[in-house]
């Protein structure tokens, strides 16, 4: 197991984490680093668990995160546990009622208890959809007006986690990539695979949109260093911003396969470039790798577990 956590969990042994999500990709990632280092945490997910640290439930049910909230009384709650981007696209009103009465729940029973958790809570770099051009760099104090299904419940829940719970820290995502349980369709993931099972990287559209992503170990560094360092919103994503035809060439070039341009297909949203200066700042340091580097060790890994 690659330890990359280790130098950012110094220190937090005897710190009291509750993941939900925990089997899903970021939340599964972060509890691999957590039992690596040999830290407790108590993790919540609706679907099948693996050991006794987690519990089976969904988190609409109250009484029961209720009790596993109060009896743990956790120092950080790291809530992974939302539907994603396709969901919120094919049905909006059932994953804006599970995902808000979850959070409701997570909130009212937070402030319940002491307010002293610290809550880590993953929005979208699609609450930019919208207003701006592929040109414009959005920053947290930039304006936003999704309209994106998931982005406006994205940006709803900003606003209820900054009025009700200021123990908290929200970063805005962009298109996270790398080794783990992704049960959605990930942009790399499903173009690596088709290079491998099929010697060829097919390309909807014409390949100009443009895409932002983040590897997810910098995603999970970047939770572990910010637990005493961060409050408020901070955009969390690289620095490269890549048509998808740039990618696609990139990864058929690693496994020798073909990029096959499929322009009846219609290509999906491009989103405006993230600035995470404030980010860096707030730690002194970059934790976010180069793009190039990063795919570059997520594609060698897949060779080698092939």
């Amino acid at each position: 197991m690659n330890n990359y956590s280790k130098l950012h969990l110094t220190g937090l042994n005897k710190k009291k984490f509750m993941i939900t999500g925990c089997n899903g990709y970021i939340g599964g990632e972060l509890v691999r680093q957590l039992e690596t280092n040999l830290i407790n945490y108590v993790g919540i997910d609706k679907n099948s668990t693996k050991n006794n640290s987690e519990h089976i439930f969904n988190l609409t049910e109250q009484k029961e995160v209720e009790q596993i909230i109060t009896q743990n009384n956790p120092d950080y709650f790291i809530h992974t546990a939302t539907h994603s981007a396709l969901a919120y696209k094919n049905n909006f009103l059932d994953s804006f009622l599970e995902d808000s009465i979850s959070l409701i729940n997570i909130l009212s029973i937070l402030k319940k208890i002491n307010n002293n958790t610290k809550l880590i809570y993953f929005s979208s770099s699609y609450v930019y959809s919208s207003n701006y051009k592929n040109t414009d760099l959005v920053n947290e104090k930039s304006i936003i007006n999704p309209d994106h299904n998931f982005g406006i419940a994205k940006a709803f829940f900003e606003k209820m986690i900054i009025k009700e719970y200021e123990n908290s820290t929200i970063f805005r995502l962009s298109s996270v990539f790398g080794k783990g349980n992704s049960l959605h369709p990930n942009a790399i993931k499903v173009m690596a695979d088709e290079a491998l099972n099929s010697d060829f990287v097919s390309i909807w559209g014409s390949g100009k949109r443009k895409m932002q992503y983040i590897y997810i170990e910098d995603v999970v560094k970047t939770i572990f260093a910010s637990l005493e360092v961060c409050k408020g919103i901070y955009n969390l994503s690289s620095n490269d911003y890549v048509t998808v035809k740039q990618t696609a060439d990139r990864i058929a070039k690693f496994f020798s396969a073909k990029v096959q341009i499929l322009k009846n297909k219609t290509e999906g949203e491009t989103l405006p470039p993230l600035d995470n200066s404030k980010l860096v700042e707030s730690f002194n340091f970059n934790l976010i790798s180069e793009f190039e580097e990063s795919l570059d060790s997520y594609l060698n890994e897949l060779k080698i577990n092939e």
